[in-house]
């Protein structure tokens, strides 16, 4: 299965940092084939406050960090399938450096995390596109990058779509997903996102990765059984949406922000060790053998990896 948003690539580079490769280790016996075999790999970046502590006092430079962190991916995981993603565009400099950085490999970017930064308005702050972050999609597109929702405000979202839309109109066919957003309309959380939204990015063929976290499903501590049902009404809900061909599945698993950081994380519904065993033993339950290998794989390879 390919899991479409893990944090990867932020993971080798604070190991890298601390010259510290033990958690690598860990994590190696979870990518195979028969679990995760392909992945989503991203490298975030949050508001400079918040940056402070995990880069132990080091300057931020996003080609250096993406140059080191695609290296250590590269010899870590040599047989792992990986497109490479960069979330919070805040310390892209402008297009000429987004230009090197897809020389470099960058596939797919999320132009904001949960603040607001000179591109737009991340999911907690309010605003738009600024003028940059609307050279900057554009440009972006005009590049071939995935241009992924997740973590955008509505303003944010909806004139981004625009752009998305001028795009389609110009005769491009700009790649969209929405990486790991459940649908706010089965649960209210800001993170996800609503059947409105969902339906005005339907034109663009794109997949939406559905997030196996309690944190997108519910604010109270349930029972896990009850949080798989609540997850998969939020796959029947894009589908219905969408089709069977616009779902895909994101963990967005943030087991390594305990280990590294002393920091708590929500309840996890799929342990990643088994999480295609779990995933598909839950899925069985609705869908036929098909229908599971496309929202576990061939959607998204099929939009991104192909």
């Amino acid at each position: 299965m390919i899991d479409m948003h893990y944090d990867l690539l932020s993971i080798l580079y604070y190991c890298y940092l601390r010259n510290d490769f033990r958690y690598i280790e860990t994590l190696r016996k979870n990518f195979n084939d028969n679990n995760v075999n392909g992945v989503i790999a991203n490298l975030y970046f949050m508001s400079e406050e918040e940056m402070k502590d995990e880069m132990l006092g080091k300057k931020i430079d996003v080609v250096e960090m993406f140059k080191i962190s695609t290296s250590l991916f590269k010899k870590f995981f040599p047989n792992l399938k990986a497109l490479f993603s960069i979330e919070g565009c805040d310390y892209i400099k402008d297009i000429n450096e987004l230009e090197k950085l897809k020389k470099l490999g960058l596939s797919s970017i999320l132009l904001v995390w949960n603040n607001k930064n000179k591109y737009g308005g991340g999911t907690f702050f309010k605003g738009g596109l600024t003028n940059e972050g609307k050279v900057f999609i554009k440009k972006a597109i005009d590049l071939g990058i995935c241009i992924d929702l997740s973590h955008m405000n509505e303003e944010t979202y909806y004139d981004t779509v625009s752009l998305l839309n001028d795009a389609k109109n110009q005769g491009l066919n700009p790649k969209v997903i929405v990486s790991h957003s459940n649908v706010y309309d089965l649960y209210n959380h800001p993170r996800n996102i609503t059947v409105k939204q969902i339906e005005a990015i339907k034109k663009f063929n794109p997949v939406i990765g559905l997030v196996s976290y309690s944190f997108f499903l519910t604010k109270d501590d349930e029972d896990i059984k009850i949080l798989k049902q609540k997850y998969l009404k939020h796959i029947d809900t894009v589908i219905q949406i969408l089709g069977i061909d616009g779902v895909g599945i994101s963990t967005d698993d943030m087991s390594y922000d305990n280990v590294l950081f002393n920091n708590p994380i929500e309840k996890i519904i799929f342990p990643y060790e088994h999480l295609k065993k779990d995933l598909v033993k839950l899925l069985k339950t609705k869908y036929s053998d098909e229908e599971i290998n496309k929202m576990l794989e061939t959607n998204i390879k099929n939009k991104l990896f192909s």
